[in-house]
């Protein structure tokens, strides 16, 4: 428990300052001595996608150019983070298609001048709409190549849509991220009934004096997972409505806790705890100690790697960065301890085989899948479905992962699966070494069930 807390706490310090989707509104401030930047992305629907812009810089600056870029590998990959000069980034733009915007009292629509506090300001405004044969990553940059030398000093706020005003699923997301809200949703209702179905079996156990204390860790992942995604639909509500945020990294601390508690969850049980075993060896204890601690700041180094080195001009998925791959091989280490611990539990104890094969199958798939999915995500998938094939996937591997061990362990008379033979109040009756106490070797609960 400390740990998840310690883990949640971290989370929360990095929490502010994690860039997320990448907004519909966005504003700042650009003082550079470069004479080209990066300004913002946005994934537009082809024939919906619509921007807005307000841009302020002093005249004496010249005529700065707005640069539209969009993802093919001609444009934006051809130029970014290259040596080439300012005049060569705009060369591969096509202005007959309106990707360079210019930027003076001189264009028609889109500035006007005025003086304050003695300086000469530009003050642009427009708006566009977007066009190409399907969703694209647009990205908008600035650029001042006729200006000697004297860099780029401008206000910005940009408001980028991908439909009408007031359409609900559709105006403020980024094409990627659109079906995260439906997600959401269906990941909220389906969490609710299985708390409700763990909560109920709970109570079955706890009357039966079975409600150990991995089962009450199973009760915990789920509830976490269940709030968590009730904390990341209300930020995503209010993203839709308002086109401010999203802000998802307070629910990714229960999520991310619920992951973590799962994990520890299914190591105690591969070992036997409170299934074979009333306490495990010292070293178990220390090398699941230790696993679970290290899994934890390469989680926390996950968000923090995210939030500091992150470069906002390309598109990218939480788990691409050294600590992510880490995440996944530090699964690929739980993985094979996982079945390393099985296997001897099985060895040891053939009587719980009906438990614990379909136990060490369900484990391993939910395991691996972290590092499958990043791999994929990574290797396979267009940036332009990323954010939210993998938002799902992720989601629903979680979900089969909950349902599979409230299958397991369901305290029914005909599951042939159910783990628990010994009763919380008979713990402490048990043969074998100080230093591994192991119980008796029984297979189900002798006493009569009440239900189905």
């Amino acid at each position: 428990v400390m740990t998840l807390l310690r883990v949640g706490f971290l989370l929360l310090l990095t929490s502010g300052s994690v860039p997320t989707g990448q907004a519909k509104y966005v504003e700042g401030h650009l003082k550079t001595s470069d004479n080209w930047a990066f300004l913002a992305r946005f994934c537009f629907l082809s024939g919906k996608g619509k921007y807005e812009y307000l841009i302020e810089y002093e005249k004496k600056l010249g005529e700065l150019k707005l640069l539209l870029y969009y993802d093919d590998r001609t444009q934006w990959p051809a130029i970014y983070k290259t040596d080439k000069t300012c005049t060569e980034k705009l060369s591969v733009l096509h202005p007959e298609d309106n990707q360079i915007v210019t930027l003076s009292p001189r264009t028609p629509r889109a500035a006007s001048t005025g003086k304050f506090e003695t300086r000469l300001i530009v003050s642009c405004s427009n708006f566009g709409s977007f066009t190409s044969s399907r969703e694209r990553w647009w990205y908008i940059a600035i650029a001042n190549c006729d200006g000697a030398g004297r860099g780029l000093d401008v206000k910005y706020r940009f408001r980028m849509t991908n439909g009408p005003p007031g359409d609900f699923w559709h105006e403020h997301f980024s094409a990627d991220e659109m079906y995260i809200p439906p997600i959401l949703l269906a990941e909220s209702i389906a969490y609710s009934f299985l708390l409700l179905a763990v909560f109920i079996c709970a109570v079955e156990l706890k009357a039966r004096h079975l409600y150990h204390c991995t089962y009450r860790l199973f009760t915990l992942s789920v509830l976490l997972q269940w709030f968590g995604i009730l904390l990341l639909s209300v930020t995503w509500t209010k993203y839709a409505v308002s086109g401010i945020g999203p802000f998802p990294n307070f629910g990714g601390i229960f999520t991310s806790a619920s992951e973590i508690s799962f994990l520890l969850l299914l190591l105690l049980m591969a070992k036997g705890y409170t299934i074979t075993r009333a306490r495990l060896k010292t070293c178990s204890t220390v090398k699941i100690t230790i696993f679970i601690n290290l899994y934890v700041v390469v989680y926390v180094s996950l968000y923090i790697y995210q939030a500091e080195a992150f470069d906002p001009g390309e598109v990218l998925n939480l788990y691409e960065s050294p600590a992510g791959f880490g995440l996944a091989g530090l699964r690929c280490a739980g993985w094979i301890f996982f079945m390393y611990a099985c296997a001897a539990t099985i060895r040891k104890f053939a009587e719980k085989t009906p438990f614990y094969y379909p136990f060490t199958m369900l484990g391993s798939l939910w395991i691996l899948s972290g590092p499958v999915l990043t791999l994929l995500g990574v290797s396979v998938l267009d940036p332009w479905v990323r954010e939210s094939v993998m938002h799902g996937a992720l989601g629903a591997v979680a979900f089969a992962g909950h349902l599979a061990f409230l299958w397991l362990t369901w305290p029914s008379r005909a599951n042939r699966s159910f783990p628990y033979h010994v009763r919380t109040n008979h713990v402490g009756i048990s043969h074998g070494e100080d230093d591994e106490v192991t119980y008796p070797k029984h297979p189900y609960e002798p006493a009569t069930i009440v239900g189905n």
